[in-house]
């Protein structure tokens, strides 16, 4: 795991004195790096919540000031209140993970896709996945769209989608073209925050459910992480992580 504050001890009695003496941290977390499945990466860590670590077991948390801890077991406490503010480089790979970038200008909130079409192609700045469902946190006027996989080896291959909101019932077909991953969200179809969806792609027997969370407007990425890790959008966190780790 990275160099970030660290807070080890020698046992699970020790642990408990340690996170006696440290008052809780009084602002919630999400996981960042995690060696066990108790605590997964985007995991949410609310305010003065005991977390537990076994013995081997570690977690690397970001807090919503931007403050990295890294805990080891055994451990049993809340996020300790004290440790330093993060590293001025951790915080510059982290602010290029989280924020998009359009023409050199920062979007703030916009989270990457976890999938880039070739260099010369257009993409949406943050995508719902089509296939899987789930949640999709996007900043207010980002531009927003829709992902689908494409087979290895596929060849002219394009597909559509019925997206249907479901508080209004209003349907759109959303048509991908050969060997397009991401298509732009139908503005005939708005959205807004905590709007739920369905869409029943051609080649699924069944539709798949996700819900649409506009960020909040913030320049600290703790903000932006531990919020999304709130309502839900795990796998966005995960692509964070996963660029943090090859900054």
């Amino acid at each position: 795991m990275r160099a970030w504050t660290v807070v080890k001890t020698a046992g699970l009695a020790a642990a408990l004195i340690f996170a006696s003496a440290v008052s809780a941290s009084a602002e919630p977390g999400a996981v960042i790096e995690s060696s066990t499945a108790n605590y997964p990466v985007g995991a949410s860590i609310a305010d003065g919540e005991t977390v537990t670590l076994a013995n081997g077991e570690t977690v690397a948390l970001l807090t919503m000031s931007s403050r990295f801890v890294e805990l080891a077991g055994p451990f049993e406490g809340p996020i300790p209140a004290a440790g330093n503010s993060g590293d001025s480089d951790l915080v510059a790979s982290l602010q290029r993970a989280v924020f998009q970038t359009d023409e050199g200008s920062p979007e703030i909130g916009g989270v990457r896709p976890l999938q880039i079409l070739t260099p010369d192609m257009v993409v949406p700045s943050t995508v719902a996945d089509a296939e899987n469902g789930g949640n999709t946190c996007v900043n207010s006027g980002a531009l927003f769209g829709l992902h689908r996989s494409i087979p290895e080896g596929a060849e002219g291959d394009w597909t559509y989608g019925d997206l249907t909101s479901v508080s209004s019932g209003q349907t759109v077909q959303v048509r991908w073209q050969s060997l397009e991953y991401n298509v732009a969200w139908p503005e005939d179809l708005p959205y807004a925050d905590g709007d739920q969806f369905t869409i029943q792609m051609a080649d699924q027997g069944t539709p798949v459910a996700f819900q649409v969370h506009v960020l909040p407007e913030s320049d600290n990425p703790g903000e932006r992480i531990t919020w999304m890790a709130q309502q839900g959008c795990t796998t966005q966190i995960q692509g964070v992580a996963a660029q943090l780790g090859t900054s």
